[in-house]
This record gives C-alpha cells, sequence and structure tokens, in this order.
C-alpha cells in the first residue's frame, strides 16, 4: 500500500512530555495529522516544528470530536486509511506495520487488543465486546479506518464511546474487520479517562450504551 492513502490521526491535549517523539516515531510509517485539542501546555509549539497537518480546536472539544475532526480533515485530503494513535507515549509506533500488513489484506476496520489492561471495566468490556461482537479489546485507541466506509456514517461518536460507536457500526454492516495484538509501555502521567473512579464510570457508561445502540 502506498504510504500516500494512510495517515495516522493523534489527538493531543497537554501532551508537551511525549508528543515530539510520537510522531517523529510515526513519521517513519505513515503521515500525520495532529488534532490539537486546545492544549494550553507546549503541546502546539512542539508539533509545529513538524512538517505534518495540524487540526487546531478553539476549544477544548475532548477525545471523540478531536478523533472525528481528524477523519474528516483526512478525508478531504484523499487518504484512504485513517490510523487513531493516543499520544501519550503507551503504543508502539513499530505496531503501525502490522496495521499495514492489514490494510494491504483488504480489511475495513482493524481493532488494537492490549493483552493486558488494568481497569475492571475495561476487563469486563473486553469479555462482553468479545462474546457480543468480536472485538477483543473496545476501549483501545489504536484502531484504523478504511475512510470511504466512514462515509456511509453521519456519525462518528453518538455517546462518547472512545471510537466504539464507529466500529460497531462498521461490524453491524458486515465490512471487513480484525484484531491484531499490540504491545502497550506503561503511561507517563495521569489518564485521560480520569481517576480510578471516574475512569471505570464512564466506561462503563459506553459499554451500557453501546449495547442500548446497537
Amino acid at each position: 500500500m502506498d504510504r500516500s492513502k494512510i495517515v495516522t490521526i493523534v489527538p493531543a491535549f497537554n501532551e508537551e512530555k511525549t508528543i515530539f517523539e510520537v510522531i517523529k516515531n510515526l513519521q517513519k510509517f505513515t503521515d500525520v495529522i495532529v488534532v490539537d485539542d486546545c492544549s494550553t501546555d507546549k503541546t502546539n509549539n512542539l508539533i509545529n516544528k513538524l512538517k505534518i497537518v495540524t487540526v487546531k480546536n478553539l476549544k477544548n472539544e475532548g477525545y471523540e470530536k478531536s478523533i472525528y475532526f481528524g477523519l474528516l480533515k483526512a478525508r478531504s485530503l484523499n487518504y484512504d486509511y485513517a490510523i487513531t494513535f493516543d499520544a501519550d507515549g503507551q503504543h508502539k509506533a513499530e505496531d503501525i506495520k502490522k496495521f499495514i500488513e492489514k490494510i494491504e489484506l483488504g480489511y475495513d476496520l482493524i481493532l488494537g487488543n492490549r493483552l493486558r489492561v488494568d481497569r475492571l471495566s475495561e476487563k469486563l468490556g473486553k469479555i462482553l465486546f468479545f462474546k457480543s461482537w468480536g472485538i477483543k479489546d473496545p476501549f483501545c485507541g489504536f484502531k484504523c479506518y478504511k475512510l470511504d466506509k466512514f462515509s456511509d456514517f453521519n456519525y462518528f461518536e453518538r455517546y462518547a464511546s472512545v471510537g466504539i460507536d464507529l466500529s460497531l457500526s462498521y461490524i453491524r454492516n458486515n465490512f471487513k474487520f480484525v484484531n491484531i495484538d499490540i504491545e502497550i509501555f506503561k503511561r507517563d502521567g495521569k489518564s485521560k479517562f480520569g481517576n480510578i473512579l471516574k475512569g471505570n464510570y464512564k466506561i462503563f457508561k459506553s459499554i451500557f450504551l453501546s449495547y442500548f445502540y446497537h
């Protein structure tokens, strides 16, 4: 697959500690779009030093809308595939090669599977979503979408599900999908989901709403 057809979208909010290295590593494999979610630290200054496409949110929109804006930008630039990748340094850029291999096999949706998750809610989500829809790790931010399929929907997220709403829509429409195992590094800093109680609440709510919508 021609690398000019693939782009990686990185949503970033106050990621000055990791964003520069994350982008430099990703550029070895694909083009990059960074969606700066109105960061108040040095994130924007750092990404401006790199030759990438940047979307700057005028206010803090949140993770889901930032991904959505990135997908719209990727589609407007005529990319065929968009990979979503977290800015906090947890994902391994070299795993992009696994995604490209599956793209070349014709998959419409590729879902990263972390072999270890810490939250009880995520462990439960793994069990429920695999049993119901074949998704091994619903809340992993490392995903890939074929963009002409994305055009079939007028939404990305309806209930703040970290991409699960769109992923389930792909699957329910019988688009070709696959799970791939990925490596995970320890996060440097606090989770964007919040503390244990807040993070688990968000994920449990998303699990419930996924069954309601799908």
